[in-house]
């Protein structure tokens, strides 16, 4: 009988030990893939980004394409895309601006939304997502109902170039619907 239990305790104490290290495994495993994510990211959190035959265009960190709405008054401090429009385009905002050299923090200013909500503005044009987009790069927002358009930059930037972190200005606006 105390073979038996013998058995049982070597036996348990295998899984015990093959439970460790699946957990250990799973464990390093994640955290590659946290830091494959990271390395995937840009190091700014607006970016520059080229297409040929498209020109050069902000981007989020992750490569996500930055738009305008050219129903939007630039520096009004307002956004036109309220409610449902919101949903199709919402709005973008970062906290902190990390940029590269090129780029200048003046030509950035956040809006207040009438709800309250705070959304980038680049050179007064409040900035959008698409939520057509899919994957880094896609640029499915452009042109849409001759109103929506990649926020496009006249000069090519680098990657290479150094960092500016800065806060953005403040620009309140008053309420306004769509």
């Amino acid at each position: 009988m105390s073979r038996v239990k013998s058995k049982v305790k070597i036996g348990a104490a295998v899984l015990l030990l093959a439970a460790v290290v699946l957990s250990a495994g799973l464990l390093l495993m994640g955290s590659n893939m946290v830091a494959y994510a990271q390395m995937a990211s840009s190091q700014y959190s607006v970016n520059v980004t080229s297409k040929p035959g498209f020109g050069s265009y902000l981007t989020n960190a992750t490569g996500f394409t930055l738009y305008t709405f050219r129903v939007d008054t630039p520096n009004s401090g307002t956004s036109a895309c309220t409610g449902g429009c919101s949903e199709k385009w919402p709005a973008f905002y970062v906290t902190n601006l990390n940029l590269p050299s090129g780029l200048g923090a003046t030509s950035f200013t956040v809006i207040i939304r009438p709800d309250g909500s705070k959304q980038l503005a680049f050179d007064g044009w409040p900035l959008y997502y698409f939520s057509n987009d899919m994957k880094p790069g896609d640029t499915n927002g452009q042109g849409i109902g001759n109103v929506w358009y990649a926020c496009t930059v006249a000069t090519p930037f680098s990657d290479t170039t150094s960092t500016v972190t800065t806060s953005a200005a403040t620009t309140t606006s008053p309420s306004s619907g769509w």
